[in-house]
Parts: C-alpha cells; structure tokens; sequence
C-alpha cells in the first residue's frame, strides 16, 4: 500500500479547484485486509487512488495514458453485451436516445387511452413487439382484502420521503462534509452517490469529490434542483474540472452525466404534463427495452463511462445498473401503483402486465428472477466499481430518509418468507426472462464458494469477521444492518425511535469504517447483507409487501419535491 502522502503531490493543483472545500476526510489511507478475508480470494482489484504514483504523473505531463491493469471479462451477460458494445459514451448515448424515444411514445400512446378503457382495450393497442403502451393494474382480491384488512388496524405506509434531512453533525464530521454545498449533505445525497463514490474510489481525492457532484444529476429526479437552486452551477463546475477530465475515464465520465440527465428531464417533463393520468398504471415492455429503460432509468450513465473506459467489463458494467433497477423498485412496487411512476420494474414484467393483476405468487416470482439476478454481483464481483454502487442500495434504502426500508419491512413482515433460498440461485437478465419479459424460473445454484449457510450471521460473515483487523466495529456494522433490523421487523410493533436509532447507528458506523480506512470491509459487508435482504433473511420481500400498504397520498402527484407554483 502507498503511502497517504503520495496522494498530496499530485492533487495540489486539482485541489485549488475545489479549494474552498475541505477533502481532508475522504484523503484516506486505505487499509489492506488480511489475506483470505474475503470468500473466493479476490485478486486484481486496483488501488483506491489509481492515479497515485510518479509514473502516471510523468504520464500525465506528456499525454500518455495511464497503463491500465487488465480487468477480466465474465461469463454470460448476453444479450446486455449485445446491447453495449464496447460501452463508449457513443454507446451509452445510442441506448440513452432509445430510452428517450420509447419514454415520449409512451406518453403519447397515454393521450390515446381514456381513464376507463379496459385491459383488453389498452392491450390491444400494441404490444411489447409493436410498440409502446400503458396497462392499468389492479392488486387480485387476496391482496386487495389483505390491505384494507391492514388498513382497517392502522398499519397505513406514509407517503415516500423527500429525502432532504441533512446528515447529522456527527457523520459529517467525520466525513469531513459540514462545509460542503448543502445540496451534497443531505443523507439521501451523502449515503447514496457520495458514499458510492467514497467505495469506488477514485484517481485521487479532490476528483471523487469533483465525481461525486457531477452525480447529483441523480438527485435532479427528487427534485434537488428545486431546493437547492445552486446545484446546476454546482454540477457543470464539477462537469468542467479540468483536472478530473485529465484522469483515467474522466472525460468520459462527465460526458455519460449529460447524456443520463438529458433522459432524466425528459421523463420529469413527461410524468409532470401527465401526472394526474398515471395512477394504476404501467409500461408494458419487451426484455430487450426493459433493460435499455433500466440503464437511463439507473441515472448514473457518468459512473458506468468512467468505470467502461478503465477497462472493465462493458456487460457486466451493463448488468449492473440494470440490477440496480429492480434493487430499489423492490421496495416501491405498491407506492408506484398509486403514484406517478410507470416504470417500475416489478411492475413492468409480462405476466403482470398480461392480466393487469398484481398478485402475491406473481410477485413472489418476480421477485425470485431478480434476486438471482443481483446474486453474483453481491457474491462474487462485489469488488468491482458498478457492484460497489449496487451493495451500497441496501445501506440507501435504509437510510436515506425516503424509502423508509425498516418501516416497509415490518408491515410486509407477515407475507415475507421465513426461510433461506436452498439453493440461494443465481442467472443472467436474459435466462430469468424470455423475450417477451415473461419469467422463465430459469436459475442455477450459486456457486458454493460463494453461497453462505443462510443463517442469520452466516459463516462467511464469522469468517469475514475473524479475519477482520476491525472486528468490533464491522460486527456492530452487521448488528446495525441485519441482525437489530430482524428483531424490530420480527416483534410486529412499529417504534419510530427505534427507526431512527437503527439508521442512525449504520450511518455512523460506516462513516467511521470509512475514516479508519476499511474501505473494501465495508463494501464486501454491506454487498452480503444485500444478498441476505434478497435470498437469506428476505428482508427485501418484506419491504415489498409493506409497499402495497401505501395510504395513497402521492395519488396523482409525484414521490419529488416540485417547482414551487407562481406568485
């Protein structure tokens, strides 16, 4: 491991840019775990600040491109491999414009179905083959029954958060965040794109800050751009840093952010013009489109262009934020039945759209496609920067004052599965959907290098933790995310305090992970507890169901903070 100070010589210049703010708390020293810590050896994973060293910076001086360690290329990823090419921004720009146009005919086709048409009517408008359509939904009788039963005791979700509460004193103390712009500390922003950049990585500190404010794009889709009227001056500051475009993948990067924010306004114009039309209704897809929506729909487009030109794996880059779709739609399937959003991607699949009715088997079934196919990515690529961003969706959804996770679970807690997956499975996109989107319950065992026992604290977290040099705090880690989490979900009674203690406890503990260095400790950690909330401890599934017991506040309106009316 290089020392933290070669860190400082080649970022003087690039830290006068950003000069006003202090990076002091993210100039970490990244620590080495001990060897056979992590299940299946992973090796070739690059250094924390790849562009450390004289020789890149000599590079640097005459143009040269940093030399690049060889990334593998993996198995499978077919039809996404197809769809990505080499994953070029001219790549991503291609599928990004096929994203835009299916949005807008989408909209249009909705201006030709009246409020009452009936499932047959819409349906034969077109199809996933012809074209575009929207399909209403209704939840089957048993699940209807279920949540006015649940209703009729007071177990009422509350509308999604804005997601705007500012971190706590405390956390951003240790990131070294309280002077940083206001936009970047609220803990939806910071324990989402800043702790998914603080895992990646970077070519040196001031560019993972420079990283993390061009992917507040993201948070255009919340409505950031609403509160804080300082962010689009904020986000093209951080588009032209010139330092930062003098890095591996920085150009391309900050060109990917223009290319996924032109899909992000486009969609938020539409859902606006259309909002009070959009309840009950969903997007019928091919799998094809499904994953093209899926990419646009991820809005980080900059962080996949960076990570493609360094030389990883386009397919399975691709793969990733097509998981990261279904990874946060899971805990919203009932709040976009009422809300705005007509591509959720639980709703979105054939054989619900094909009948236009949300049951429990039929959830349940999609369910089980997606969690294989987020399997390998939690298991067994969690080291590689796309997959570190999608482990880092559980701790998110916890704890970004929005999704309201632990509230979701305990209320869907009754209808979740009590037991482990035996086998916990793994598949492709492509082999747990035919073409049409229709689930196949087509899966393969998990690999058992990779597969733990499905105990609560399984014996690759024990071994994780034995082989741990900071096994008292990553243990509280644990506690924090999956075994306290279990036990409040378990007692049935819903306790704010509770709520709050558990989330703010995970957040402070990864921040401290973080400060001490532990950098991969906490992305093999928080990747696991992903895959137990999917296949082990069901979590996930909980949240799932807790969503249909939305109260319905957000009918007709969008789950975002939106442009104050005139005068």
């Amino acid at each position: 491991m290089e020392p933290l100070s070669s860190s400082s010589d080649i970022s003087s210049p690039h830290q006068s840019y950003w000069g006003e703010f202090s990076l002091k708390g993210i100039k970490i020293e990244v620590k080495t775990p001990k060897k056979d810590a992590f299940p299946g050896s992973p090796a070739g994973i690059p250094p924390y600040f790849w562009g450390k060293g004289l020789r890149n910076r000599f590079g640097k001086l005459i143009g040269r491109k940093p030399r690049q360690c060889p990334f593998p290329i993996h198995a499978g990823f077919s039809e996404v491999r197809s769809l990505i090419g080499n994953g070029t921004v001219a790549d991503l720009k291609t599928l990004s414009i096929q994203a835009r146009d299916f949005v807008a005919e989408l909209f249009r086709d909705l201006e030709n179905v009246s409020e009452t048409s009936s499932l047959s009517e819409v349906k034969s408008l077109s199809s996933p083959e012809s074209g575009p359509t929207l399909v209403q939904l209704r939840l089957s009788s048993d699940l209807e029954r279920w949540k006015e039963a649940q209703h009729a005791v007071g177990n009422i979700l509350p509308p999604k958060g804005t997601g705007l509460g500012q971190a706590s004193d405390e956390v951003l103390r240790m990131f070294g965040a309280a002077g940083w712009p206001e936009a970047l500390k609220p803990n939806n922003a910071l324990f989402g794109c800043g702790i998914a950049n603080m895992l990646m990585g970077a070519a040196d500190a001031p560019t993972m800050f420079s990283n993390y404010v061009t992917d507040m794009a993201f948070y255009y889709e919340h409505g950031y751009n609403y509160v804080f009227p300082s962010l689009e001056a904020l986000l093209q500051r951080g588009l032209a840093d010139p330092q930062a475009l003098r890095t591996p993948g920085g150009h391309e990067r900050r060109n990917g952010v223009r290319v996924g924010k032109e899909y992000i306004q486009d969609k938020i114009a539409l859902e606006k013009q259309h909002k009070t039309h959009l309840t009950n209704r969903s997007a019928r897809l091919s799998r094809r489109t499904a994953q093209i929506i899926a990419l646009s729909e991820s809005s980080l487009l900059g962080m996949a262009a960076e990570v493609m030109a360094r030389g990883f794996d386009p397919g399975a880059v691709m793969s990733d934020l097509v998981f990261s779709s279904p990874c946060a739609d899971v805990v919203d399937v009932g709040c976009d039945l009422v809300n705005s959003e007509v591509m959720n991607s639980f709703l979105n699949v054939t054989d619900i759209t094909d009948t236009g009715i949300v049951s429990e088997d039929v959830l349940r079934r999609v369910y089980d496609a997606y969690a294989a196919t987020g399997a390998r990515i939690l298991t067994q690529r969690w080291h590689e920067p796309m997959a570190r961003m999608c482990a880092g969706l559980y701790t998110w959804l916890i704890q970004n004052d929005r999704h309201m996770l632990l509230r979701r679970a305990i209320l869907g807690w009754p209808k979740a599965r009590k037991m482990p997956a035996r086998p916990q499975c793994e598949a492709d996109f492509d082999e747990v959907f035919d073409k049409q989107y229709r689930t196949t319950s087509v899966c393969r065992p998990l690999d058992p290098k990779y597969a733990c026992n499905g105990e609560e604290t399984c014996n690759h977290v024990r071994h994780f933790l034995d082989r741990s040099q900071e096994e008292p705090l990553l243990w509280e880690l644990w506690r924090f995310l999956v075994i306290d989490p279990l036990e409040y979900v378990r007692g049935g009674q819903i306790d704010e305090r509770r709520e709050r203690d558990l989330i703010e406890g995970s957040r402070l503990r990864m921040a401290e992970l973080y400060s001490r260095g532990l950098v991969l400790e906490i992305v093999w950690l928080i990747a696991h507890a992903n895959h137990h909330a999917w296949q082990v401890n069901y979590l996930f599934e909980a949240a799932m169901f807790g969503s249909i017991l939305d109260g319905g506040t957000l009918a007709g309106k969008l789950d975002r903070q939106e442009e104050a009316s005139p005068g």
